[in-house]
């Protein structure tokens, strides 16, 4: 399939999602994949804003070879309503609950990346008892300043965003160009709210169950300041660098990116 516009991308991923076993279900408006033929453990992939469940399409399938994987749409996101009006962050928690409750599971593990993996936290903080195991990967949720925009007003602007998510080198197409630019005005982005209620730097220490970071050494929106504190306020928590990957490693180096989650199981 050739990709012309970001609607292509996103139903090549989802269209990936179903080939390889995965099945689409719904709760309560909220849109999520199922797939892998255990029974547990179970892994939630928790994508990040402004994006939705495909983009875990390249590791997916394999994870599937040996857990139960669940991969919701977040609130506003994907197919997942509300489609208009404010996200708060409660309500993404909230959602991400009620995945959970459905599938059944006693325990899981979370993943997440960028937002996903700040939502992951919280959930982690609300929920201990639900989670055994959690990876960071690029995640924000800190108190601390971005070290890039978030809003490409002109090209020049969506050029330095995209390299800061893919590299220093990449070379965008123009269909990501034209869909930053889209989003400059409509992106589930900048529907969140309660963002300065729900920053985690104070609460790190309660964060109790084995934490693996992954950070893309290119990282150009998320600062390693970040990955950092993380590791310095969770106690039982191992940082993986990896080389060759910005913001989205699970993408941009799946193959190291899955090698990092070696002690999920």
């Amino acid at each position: 399939m050739e990709i012309r516009s970001s609607a292509d991308f996103v139903r090549m991923t989802r269209a990936a999602l179903g080939a390889a076993g995965f099945v689409r279900n719904e709760i309560d408006g909220t849109v999520y994949w199922s797939g892998g033929q255990a029974i547990s453990p179970v892994l939630i992939l928790v994508h990040g804003v402004n994006d939705q469940a495909g983009t875990w399409f390249a590791i997916a399938p394999l994870l599937a070879c040996t857990h139960r994987v669940i991969i919701p749409d977040l609130p506003g996101h994907g197919e997942s309503e509300p489609k208009e009006g404010p996200l708060p962050i409660s309500l993404i928690v909230d959602r991400l609950h009620g995945v959970v409750r459905a599938s059944g599971a006693p325990s899981l593990s979370l993943i997440g990346n960028s937002f996903g993996g700040w939502i992951a936290m919280l959930y982690t903080l609300a929920h201990p008892d639900r989670v055994s195991r959690l990876t960071l990967e690029a995640s924000g949720g800190l108190a601390r300043p971005l070290e890039s925009p978030v809003v490409a007003h002109n090209r020049d602007e969506a050029m330095l965003i995209l390299r800061n998510v893919h590299g220093p080198r990449f070379e965008p197409k123009e269909w990501m160009i034209d869909a930053l630019l889209q989003r400059a005005t409509s992106s589930p982005m900048l529907r969140v709210t309660e963002m300065t209620e729900h920053v985690v730097d104070a609460r790190l220490r309660d964060i109790a169950v084995p934490t693996t970071i992954v950070w893309g050494a290119d990282d150009g929106v998320v600062p390693r300041t970040y990955a950092d504190a993380l590791q310095q306020g969770i106690a039982r928590s191992t940082l993986h660098v990896i080389e060759g990957a910005a913001h989205i490693p699970h993408m941009q180096q799946p193959e190291r990116f899955l090698a990092c989650l070696s002690s999920i199981s």
